[in-house]
């Protein structure tokens, strides 16, 4: 982490040198509102990627738990790509306004990802999916139909033993 905590440091700094001392005069208060926001989401995540990291030990000295191991995939891994693409944001900020456009790719990601899982949630609640779904279910309906006489047939068949 000790690339990382140097990164965030120097990041921020850089951004908060420029936008904020060297080019005052042309930040407004989106910029502002928005920097603040998505740095505290970053901050977020760091610290939390940060506490789960390290071992805990209990009273008498003995380790309770090892820590998260930071090269997973799953969450940990969108931790790290958020505060990424937030790196990018700030430092692509400093050179055009349409940088900050770049924070739509992950909604557009989160939906690439797993809306196939809430699209299949939907219609299992909703109990029908539609006729494209009702044609499959029945062509289901008859394989496992046959697949049942198949094995019926297969048990009333005569074996013979040695």
């Amino acid at each position: 982490m000790a690339i990382i905590d140097k990164a965030y440091l120097a990041i921020n700094a850089l951004y908060i040198l420029v936008r904020f001392v060297l080019q005052y005069r042309s930040i407004n208060w989106t910029e502002t509102i928005l920097y603040l926001v998505t740095v505290a989401i970053e901050s977020f995540l760091y610290l939390n990627l940060y506490k789960v990291s390290r071992p805990r030990y209990d009273p008498g000295g003995i380790l309770i738990d090892s820590g998260t191991d930071l090269s997973q995939p799953g969450l940990v891994s969108y931790m790290f790509d958020y505060i990424y693409v937030s790196w990018l944001v700030h430092l692509l900020s400093l050179l055009t306004k349409w940088a900050w456009c770049l924070y739509l790719a992950i909604p557009v990601y989160l939906a690439y990802a797993f809306g196939p899982y809430v699209l299949q949630f939907i219609r299992s609640q909703s109990g029908t999916a539609g006729p494209a779904s009702a044609a499959a279910t029945e062509g289901d309906n008859e394989k496992d139909k046959k697949r049942q006489e198949k094995k019926e047939r297969k048990q009333q068949r005569v074996k013979y033993s040695r």
